[in-house]
């Protein structure tokens, strides 16, 4: 794609962003091996569907904190980077709602709300409010594609994605 080739090295570091001491840690790495950090692309997600009186704590965190936590960690771990982007790969459901994705859609919303706050204070941010992607993705397996296609949800090719995200980056 021609946003791989723009961009010649495009770092992957394995870490929980919704933990700050890993993400500190690779932001630490970045900044002393590589060259100054210009973008970064929140593409994290969990799901743990169920009806909202079964979602208990402990599941709202576990699809929340992917999403909240690494989206603010990041967020704040980068105030100082002169960044081109900052990217959040948000969902349709926090538009439209999914049953029984109220956790994913909550996630998803507040992905939407960091993108305005950072853009009310002058930094970049983009929430893409994805549908599901074939292939790739959580609804690339068989039984949430072929339920989203039932419902008259048709998916994302990657290449169409991609090329999406790199219109919505001004790349294309």
């Amino acid at each position: 794609s021609r946003f791989l080739m723009r961009r010649t090295y495009v770092p992957f570091a394995e870490a929980d962003v919704s933990r700050p001491e890993q993400l500190a840690r690779v932001l630490a790495k970045i900044e002393q091996t590589m060259p100054p950090l210009k973008g970064v692309i929140h593409a994290a997600g969990v799901l743990d569907d169920g009806v909202l009186g079964q979602l208990n704590p402990h599941r709202f965190r576990s699809v929340m904190e992917p999403k909240v936590a690494g989206a603010w960690n990041l967020h704040m771990q980068t105030l100082g980077a002169d960044l081109d982007f900052f990217a959040l790969f948000s969902s349709a459901a926090a538009l439209i709602g999914s049953p029984g994705q109220a956790n994913y859609s909550a996630g998803n919303a507040f992905l939407d709300g960091l993108a305005h706050y950072r853009r009310g204070r002058g930094l970049p941010a983009l929430s893409v409010n994805w549908g599901p992607w074939t292939e790739v993705g959580m609804a690339a397996r068989p039984d949430r594609g072929e339920r989203l296609a039932s419902r008259g949800v048709e998916g994302i090719r990657p290449e169409q994605g991609i090329a999406a995200m790199e219109l919505l980056l001004g790349l294309g």
